[in-house]
């Protein structure tokens, strides 16, 4: 059989004794028709001709093995396997119905897919929606004692917000902390990917299992190239591409050109690879026009720096909103207050303007609009400049264009501090808060806490983050959570004309809570040597 494709290892002078790479696809549609239908709606298309299975036998003809779990709407959950240069050797096996959220369904699909192909290097793209930061959420402590702290407060549900009141009688809420002593009444009411902390879990639990960490991971979704997220993942994986605003959904067609890339070179970096997987995401979507996005690629060991500069940033940006003189505080939370505002927003807002009151901020250019004000002595230009320096080159590309669910709004994503993104809910100081703001707060707070996830993310429990969003609101007087509305979902719409850019739009959802416990999916055959 004629050499495949490879990629070389992460440290050239250490060979990793892998011969080929399999493009291991994780596709969580079953929730969502336009995925899973996508593109024309049409119901019934056998998942032989879905336009990701398609795709897939495309890329087995570039020489790569491939493997992906597929769930579909209102059908079964599918294994569809391809050996490399064979695409009609493809196999498709129905696995019933699997529980996508659960970290054990991607563990058992990567175990498997390395089973089956146990000398190639891991190329994983996870498709479907995402948020950033999603909290895992026990529902068993939405009890209506848990959601008002045995009555003591009391939600308002209005038509654009969920507001915390007092109940008669009963404490005043606690204004110098955003720190809540109840449970966030606000879920999402649709079913939504794998949480942070469960994307972390599965691919820990697969390489617990034997499974070499992917040589490069495409969040091929909205809003991934998060801090939060990165971090998370960054012992798990080598390379990260991912994207900070929206990527319009292509169900896997730009994969066969990236690919092809890596047949025509025989041998590439795994850099260069996650480079790729950016460039040829944007192509089609440039080419089409009204389809901008901003895409990043980090090696995964620059989080630690990377967080470490956000910590010390943090730092600083709490040392200065707590002057010695009280009465200088005002000044210093305006200019902070600023720069939060002005700083790159991503959508999390219904409405497409990239503004507040959005709740995800660009952390380079917040560093870069830090810059822009005096804080006298307190180190905060120095923090600000590293924090942009250990950014630099994650930027892989940033269009500027309208897009085409509302051609009415700019998105501009040419500045070069663009980086990536990171959850600063309730930036003008309203007290009005992201739904996931409760579950991102409480991060810090004693096991059992109100909100506490089980397994908070490093980033929220090793950093200052959390206190300098704490410091940032303090005296806010007022505490409401949006709601977790599902937005139009931006797919790749092939039918947009700037004439008429009503069509092709289908529902999806930002992201959300998962749902642990679900089954792993597909067997686990012995592992062949190589």
């Amino acid at each position: 059989m004629k050499s495949l494709p490879r990629l070389q290892p992460l440290n050239p002078k250490q060979p990793d004794g892998t011969d080929s790479v399999v493009l291991a696809v994780y596709a969580p549609f079953g929730s969502d028709a336009v995925l899973s239908r996508y593109p024309d709606g049409q119901a019934g298309i056998p998942i032989q001709r879905q336009v990701l299975v398609k795709a897939l036998q495309r890329v087995a003809r570039e020489g790569v093995h491939v493997s992906a779990l597929i769930d579909l709407y209102d059908d079964d959950s599918y294994l569809v396997e391809i050996p490399a240069l064979q695409p009609k050797a493809m196999r498709i096996t129905s696995v019933w119905k699997q529980d996508m959220t659960s970290p054990r369904a991607l563990a058992g699909f990567l175990r498997r897919t390395h089973a089956l192909n146990p000398c190639a290097a891991i190329a994983l793209a996870l498709e479907g929606h995402g948020a950033g930061y999603l909290p895992e959420v026990d529902a068993a402590n939405l009890t209506p004692e848990q959601t008002t702290s045995n009555g003591d407060y009391e939600w308002t549900f209005g038509q654009d917000e969920v507001r915390l009141n007092p109940a008669p009688g009963s404490p005043a809420l606690p204004v110098f902390s955003s720190v809540l002593p109840v449970f966030s009444s606000v879920l999402p009411a649709v079913d939504l990917p794998l949480s942070t902390s469960g994307l972390a879990a599965g691919l820990r639990l697969s390489q617990r299992q034997g499974v070499p960490k992917p040589a490069v991971i495409h969040f091929n979704n909205c809003f991934n190239m998060s801090v939060e997220h990165l971090h998370a993942v960054a012992p798990h994986a080598d390379y990260a591409t991912g994207y900070c605003n929206y990527n319009f959904f292509s169900s896997g067609e730009t994969y066969p050109a990236v690919f092809r890339r890596l047949r025509t070179a025989g041998l590439a970096t795994r850099e260069a690879l996650a480079q790729w997987f950016a460039d040829e995401n944007a192509r089609p979507l440039q080419l089409k026009g009204n389809h901008p996005t901003i895409g990043g690629v980090v090696r995964l060991g620059r989080m630690r720096e990377i967080v470490q500069c956000i910590d010390v940033l943090a730092a600083a940006l709490v040392t200065a909103l707590r002057p010695a003189n009280a009465a200088d505080r005002p000044a210093v939370l305006a200019k902070v207050q600023a720069a939060v505002e002005a700083a790159q927003k991503y959508d999390t807002v219904p409405g497409f303007a990239l503004s507040v009151p959005d709740q995800v901020s660009d952390v380079g250019d917040l560093a870069a609009e830090l810059l822009k004000h005096d804080f006298g002595a307190v180190p905060v230009h120095a923090a600000a400049t590293a924090l942009g320096n250990a950014l630099k080159g994650v930027k892989r590309y940033g269009d500027v264009g309208s897009p085409w669910m509302d051609t009415a709004q700019p998105w501009d994503f040419s500045d070069p501090s663009l980086a990536m993104n990171i959850f600063l809910p309730d930036p003008e100081r309203k007290g009005v808060w992201d739904w996931r703001s409760p579950f991102y707060m409480a991060s810090k707070q004693p096991a059992g806490s109100p909100n506490r996830e089980a397994q908070p993310i490093d980033f929220l429990t090793g950093t200052r983050w959390i206190d300098f969003i704490d410091e940032y609101h303090r005296n806010v007087n007022t505490f409401a959570l949006l709601p977790a509305l599902a937005p139009k979902f931006p797919v790749f719409n092939r039918k947009f004309d700037p004439n008429n850019p009503g069509g092709g739009s289908g529902q999806g959802k930002p992201g959300g809570p998962a749902n642990p416990g679900g089954s792993s999916g597909s067997p686990n055959p012995d592992k062949p040597a190589c």
